[in-house]
């Protein structure tokens, strides 16, 4: 007969290897640090030797049944992913873990079947406490104020009774426009990723844009062009004829929406032989490090450092207690290579 499923170590188990009693395991396991001494630290290093000797692991469900808690913050995001936001949500699983928290993400948390679901285990506290990223709820409220855990809307509007940290994402999108209008520049190209879930509508990016175009140059020639991101791709929808007819005193802007079509298109560009900087403008959105070192204009908030924001989140966490404080990290246009040498045509 095969013998049977090995038996799982229990804390007395470990107990009895480290030579103290359970109740001091079981103040290790939980993480607890009230504990002061350098025999306690000798303690805890005995019974975290023992619990990898015997390769114990907690009972998660039972430790957070006991603790009211499960040590978890969720993160709901939008889909699809962006540098910009994944450099975020590692920030945050960063600074949590600080506070001996994990992080759990939500993806495509959109209204809908999605949204509710996440909804629904907010409300059964599958996590302690939860932020989201890249979701607005103006259109379709989420009532997620009215959860019975502690949240932080990464967000410019919508999610009454939440706090926010802000940007001015469109303001930001208003002054680049505006400013490349100011100096001659007559035709535009604005470049949004296929699948965006705010593409519709797109209050933050492409209706400021053409709200400012519309008041700086009535004239101006304006394209919307949705692509698609593929790694090494050549961005084939991009209207690379137009780009391709572009000179210093008749340029063409192209907008992205995020950096990673704007390094894309910068790439593409070269390959093709077009003048980035003189003849055709680059712009994308989010400030990556890769975005500086390539000379890419961008939108973003260059040294914004959310770590309060997520102590802050971590405390709530904690004690179930609502964030009592709000953030603001203004996003505006850092001017690089890719367009600062357009000029205003001659004429």
């Amino acid at each position: 007969m095969p013998p049977g499923p090995k038996r799982r170590p229990t804390q007395a188990d470990v107990a009895r290897r480290a030579g103290v009693s359970t109740a001091t395991v079981s103040h290790v396991v939980s993480g607890r640090s009230d504990r002061k001494g350098g025999g306690n630290v000798e303690t805890r290093q005995r019974v975290e030797q023992a619990m990898e000797e015997l390769g114990y692991r907690p009972n998660w469900a039972g430790r957070a049944l006991r603790r009211q808690r499960t040590g978890l913050v969720g993160a709901l995001v939008s889909a699809p992913s962006n540098p910009w936001r994944e450099s975020l949500v590692a920030l945050a699983q960063t600074e949590l873990a600080r506070h001996d928290l994990d992080l759990v993400v939500f993806p495509d948390a959109r209204p809908g079947t999605g949204l509710d679901r996440v909804m629904d285990l907010l409300d059964r506290r599958a996590v302690d406490a939860c932020f989201t990223v890249h979701l607005e709820d103006d259109d379709h409220p989420s009532d997620l104020g009215k959860r019975p855990i502690p949240a932080l809307a990464f967000a410019e509007s919508g999610f009454e009774g939440v706090p926010k940290v802000r940007h001015g994402y469109a303001r930001a999108a208003e002054r680049c426009a505006s400013q490349l209008a100011s100096r001659g520049v007559r035709r535009f190209v604005i470049v949004r990723e296929r699948g965006d879930s705010s593409a519709a509508s797109d209050p933050l990016f492409t209706t400021p844009i053409l709200q400012a175009l519309d008041r700086e140059s009535p004239e101006a020639e304006i394209l919307l062009s949705d692509v698609d991101h593929l790694i090494g791709g050549e961005l084939p929808d991009v209207p690379w004829g137009r780009l391709e007819t572009a000179t210093p005193s008749d340029p063409v802007a192209l907008l992205c929406k995020s950096d990673r079509i704007a390094i894309q298109a910068v790439q593409e560009a070269a390959r093709r032989g077009i003048a980035v900087g003189e003849s055709v403008g680059i712009v994308g959105r989010g400030d990556l490090e890769e975005s500086a070192q390539r000379g890419v204009s961008t939108l973003g908030a260059p040294g914004a450092d959310y770590s309060e924001a997520f102590a802050a989140l971590a405390e709530a966490a904690k004690t179930g207690q609502p964030i009592a404080q709000e953030w603001t990290f203004p996003w505006s246009f850092i001017e690089r290579e890719t367009t600062r040498a357009l000029k205003k045509p001659a004429g």
